[in-house]
């Protein structure tokens, strides 16, 4: 007779209280917190760019914690630290490197009475939730370009990082390198064959810089407080839990393999129902989609980006494809519009339409997240609900239900579907 194991529940590790060492103001009284907002919620696009003029906006503001956070990315990138007190330095966000831009760049500039020299460069690419993304490669013979990320005209698509290093050889500079600030470690996306410098850091490695700082109090009043908002929003917002961890075997992991093992197939079997209702709501618009897909794996099947749900092509051709998508992702149901592959000329097309309905969409809904290109070249546009938000309910289905029929009926009754299918006619008409 097998003996009877109670449950592991899956409640995730506690963060070790940062105000054991630096107090810092709740999330509600942050002014980051304020101001930003979740930069990784699902249903909204993502917000590197207010992070990184975050980051720029305190460093400058705060010339004591900057010039400690300089000294860190020296010894980091192997940049001799003595030149940090030894240059001027500059910070600006958004810079062109050919027709591309870097997120955040810092240069070190000489103090000499002659013409000033540029010592130190680094460019700095900020990541929150989106990863690093191909983009066209740059064509460094077009000086009179001017900074776009439409990719329609690009013959070949690289990982970004391969223009920014492409760019970093050629300044006349004798100290440069790159760095990419995320959530995680980011070190096995970076391409091969780079030729200068890369290093891959994270926000909490950014955040213990500053939390540091505080601690040896080395930072004068005006420039605490800054550092205080700025090291509680990224405690809260962009703090990596399994930064600090090993490869220990936790109670967290094995809650989850008993949980898997017991309630696995019962939990995809129930998602599995929900999602067999989604298609029919598509039909249901009358559009005349090219074809309905439905997922042909098990929920749990994949590591990451657990999805399950049915996709509806709006246009596939040799220009790419557009899809309408109703899926359970991970613990939510997402209605988004999606092109593939990278780069296609679909995704121009498609985020035309896009873009000229946003304002009636959100105006329908704020809750519908118009994805800029920055932050995927696969994903136009997605609303989310999350599961939790219907566990109390005895009928739990039927607000998952009502919210994915409310999306269609949004992106229905604004044309958009209809103009997404009517691509594919453009291209008959005019040949």
């Amino acid at each position: 007779m097998e003996s009877t194991q109670p449950p592991l529940l899956l409640i995730p590790s506690p963060f070790e209280r940062l105000d054991v060492h630096v107090h810092v103001p709740r999330p509600n009284d942050n002014l980051f917190e304020r101001l930003i907002r979740n930069p990784q919620a699902p249903d909204r696009p993502m917000r590197e760019r207010q992070c990184t003029e975050m980051l720029r906006g305190v460093l400058v503001a705060c010339p004591t914690l900057a010039s400690a956070v300089f000294t860190w990315l020296a010894e980091v990138t192997g940049i001799p630290v003595g030149l940090v007190d030894e240059l001027e330095w500059s910070l600006e966000t958004e810079q062109a490197i050919g027709s591309k831009r870097d997120d955040l760049r810092i240069e070190g500039w000489s103090r000499g009475d002659d013409e000033a020299r540029l010592g130190v460069i680094w460019t700095i690419e900020v990541k929150v939730a989106a990863p690093l993304h191909e983009s066209g490669v740059q064509d460094w013979g077009d000086d009179s370009a001017e900074p776009t990320d439409d990719l329609a005209d690009d013959p070949e698509v690289v990982i970004q990082l391969v223009n920014y290093d492409s760019w970093l050889d050629m300044q006349d500079v004798e100290h440069r390198a790159g760095v990419v600030l995320a959530v995680r470690d980011v070190s096995s996306a970076v391409p091969d064959g780079l030729t200068q410098r890369w290093e891959c850091l994270t926000w909490t490695d950014f955040a213990l810089q500053v939390e540091k700082a505080l601690v040896d109090d080395l930072l004068p009043a005006p420039e605490r407080l800054l550092a205080k908002h700025m090291l509680g929003f990224i405690r809260h917002r962009l703090w990596d839990p399994t930064d600090m961890s090993t490869s220990r075997l936790e109670l967290d992991d094995v809650a989850l393999l008993r949980a898997l093992a017991a309630i696995g197939p019962s939990c995809s079997r129930k998602v599995k129902d929900l999602v067999n209702q989604f298609e029919q709501l598509v039909k249901d618009t009358g559009i005349d989609f090219v074809d309905i897909r439905s997922s042909s794996s098990r929920f749990f099947d994949r590591t990451e980006g657990i999805e399950y749900g049915i996709s509806a092509r709006c246009l596939n051709d040799e220009r790419g494809e557009v899809s309408v998508a109703a899926r359970v992702v991970t613990d939510h149901v997402r209605v988004s519009i999606s092109t593939y592959p990278k780069g296609c000329e679909a995704n121009v097309l498609a985020r035309k339409i896009i873009n000229e309905c946003e304002d009636q969409l959100t105006e329908r809904n704020p809750d519908w997240g118009i994805v800029d290109l920055d932050d995927s070249e696969y994903r136009l546009a997605e609303i989310s609900k999350p599961l939790v938000s219907v566990l109390d309910q005895e009928d739990w289905q039927a607000p998952l239900i009502n919210f994915v029929q409310a999306a269609l009926d949004d992106l229905k009754e604004l044309g958009i579907l209809e103009s997404l299918g009517e691509i594919q006619f453009d291209k008959d008409e005019s040949s």
